[in-house]
Formats: C-alpha cells, sequence, structure tokens
C-alpha cells in the first residue's frame, strides 16, 4: 500500500495533540508550524486509509509524493560497486 508524505493542519491546538495521544500518528520532528491565522500544522507519512480517517475526524490532509516512489527513484542515482577499490593511496 502506498505511503505519501503528508501536511496535517487543524486550528485547535488540542485536535494536534489528539494527532499522537488518540490517532498514534508518528508526526515527523521539528515539522511543527503555526500559522498567522491560529492555525497549526505537522508532517506526516500516512497511508490512504489514515488520511481518510483523519479527514473524516475534521482534520485538514494535504498529500504530497508517494515515498516509496521517491526513494525508489533516488535509489537509481546511487552509485554502484566500490569506487575506491582499484585506487592506489594517496600519498601525503
Amino acid at each position: 500500500m502506498p505511503r505519501y508524505r503528508t501536511t496535517i493542519s487543524s486550528s485547535d491546538r488540542e485536535a494536534m495533540l489528539d494527532l499522537v495521544r488518540k490517532h498514534k500518528v508518528q508526526i515527523d520532528e521539528h515539522s511543527s508550524h503555526t500559522t498567522e491565522s491560529g492555525s497549526y500544522s505537522v508532517d506526516a507519512i500516512l497511508e490512504l486509509a489514515d488520511m481518510e480517517k483523519l479527514a473524516e475526524a475534521g482534520y485538514h490532509v494535504r498529500r504530497h509524493e508517494d515515498v516509496d516512489e521517491t526513494g525508489k527513484a533516488r535509489q537509481k542515482e546511487v552509485g554502484r560497486g566500490d569506487r575506491y577499490k582499484d585506487k592506489e593511496p594517496s600519498s601525503r
């Protein structure tokens, strides 16, 4: 099941605390923000079913990229093998 990076927001501070206490959402560390209008937001990695449950509970959930697809794409950028294997040690 795909997982997505999401931003969860609400204008109710207690509701935001309930994300962890009641809904058991693991939020990304250092992602909490308070806007000038007084609403709160945090980032988390969620599956679609979890996003739907939170939306039904009154949270605004904004879906971003699929973290699994993004991770696979980034792994293709990583070199293969040992790039130091055949190099001679440098003399100092």
